[in-house]
């Protein structure tokens, strides 16, 4: 038994053997072969050099609402447009849901060209989600099922690559059993994985803790093993803690996980453009300037009045700006890539220009900061001023 523990011990902390998979997998990354997974988003994919790599856990969070699911099932028919097969676990929406956005995003991309007059007359025949889920899609011969039909045939040209499992009762256990099975039925091709989502996963049998907090650290770590081991990526989407609802997203926005930090390959966070704290140059009586910020009461303030029309504008059917960012991407840049969503036909878009940001500088603050001082902070040389105090 000692033999066999020191053999063991040996082998698991080769040095010989780990350099000899590194330029295996060098080789293979040389050849054309490195396993990685684009997004089908140009921008996005740049940032992350190419794409999500396997072997990597990915967490995607967002307030409520603001169009996660959708954004992963997007990225997901892409993969699958692309050839590579990807299993959604659907712990909240149902399959028709996950179906119907489908749709109804395509009926959208069919009729997305103002300067096409066919197309722009078609516009009107569009669907939502819920006109799909209640029959609203025009009868046999009209112009609106004639959408549908076509929308219907964009859904369904992904099915050789595209699995669905809706089960709210499912484990780490279960998705790695599920995976296994998988990669054994259809070996050619290793799957992307999306979870959808975190906080919903039931804890693994083998679990001991009633700690909600210590159970998500568990399934984080346990996924991210499973990632490793099988050399796919596999992007969880989590849940934002309420209090950082009105906050720019941080790490600190990811609900119940001090984990997701630390295990997550990449980091990803959604929020409407607007959320940082605004900044103005503030030119003192000397003519020097200074970096103002506005207070928190009126960066809430203005944040609650900017979600308010976000709902106004996305019922109307425009596109949202909203910015991807990439808190942490390990071994890669971090950053932030402008996108558009619109909510009511569950598509997003990178948008042209990426030098646009809304709400990033005005020129110059209306008032004396400085004097007046009290609430917002200025940035100093060293370090930032909060009520004349250096932080």
């Amino acid at each position: 038994m000692e033999n066999e523990n020191v053999s063991k011990y040996l082998e698991i902390t080769s040095q010989k053997s780990a350099i000899q998979d590194l330029l295996t997998d060098i080789e293979t990354a040389q050849q054309g072969y490195l396993p990685i997974w684009a997004t089908g988003f140009t921008e996005l994919d740049e940032k992350l050099d190419g794409g999500f790599l396997g072997g990597n856990l990915i967490l995607m969070g967002a307030i409520s609402s603001l169009g996660k699911t959708t954004f992963a099932l997007q990225i997901a028919e892409n993969i699958a447009s692309a050839g590579k097969d990807v299993i959604i676990f659907s712990l909240e929406m149902s399959k028709n849901e996950l179906n119907a956005k489908s749709i109804s995003r395509n009926t959208f991309k069919l009729t997305d060209d103002e300067k096409d007059v066919e197309k722009k007359t078609r516009q009107k025949y569009r669907l939502t989600m819920g006109d799909i889920l209640r029959g609203r899609v025009g009868k046999l011969g009209d112009e609106k099922r004639k959408l549908f039909d076509e929308a219907l045939a964009q859904t369904e040209s992904v099915n050789d690559h595209l699995f669905i499992l809706r089960d709210n009762k499912i484990t780490v256990d279960d998705v790695g059993e599920i995976v296994r099975t998988h990669i054994e039925a259809r070996p050619s091709s290793r799957p992307f994985v999306v979870i959808d989502y975190l906080q919903i996963l039931k804890p693994s049998e083998s679990s001991k803790s009633n700690d909600k907090r210590l159970l998500t650290d568990e399934d984080v770590n346990n996924l991210k093993d499973l990632a490793v081991t099988l050399g796919i990526p596999i992007l969880v989407i989590s849940a934002f803690n309420r209090a950082s609802y009105l906050d720019p997203v941080s790490m600190g926005s990811f609900k119940e996980s001090g984990n997701i930090e630390y295990s997550g390959d990449t980091l990803i966070g959604l929020q409407y453009s607007g959320m940082q704290y605004k900044k103005h140059w503030y030119t003192n009586k000397n003519g020097s300037k200074k970096k103002v910020y506005e207070s928190k009461i009126e960066h809430d303030t203005r944040v609650r009045e900017l979600a308010e029309k976000m709902d106004k504008d996305g019922a109307d059917g425009s596109f949202l700006p909203i910015d991807v960012v990439l808190l942490k991407n390990r071994g890669v840049s971090k950053g932030k890539i402008l996108f558009e969503f619109c909510p009511k036909y569950n598509i997003f878009r990178e948008k042209n220009d990426q030098s646009i940001e809304l709400y990033e500088w005005d020129h110059d603050a209306d008032e004396d900061y400085s004097e007046a001082g009290l609430s917002s902070v200025v940035s100093s040389d060293t370090g930032v001023t909060i009520g004349g105090k250096v932080k």
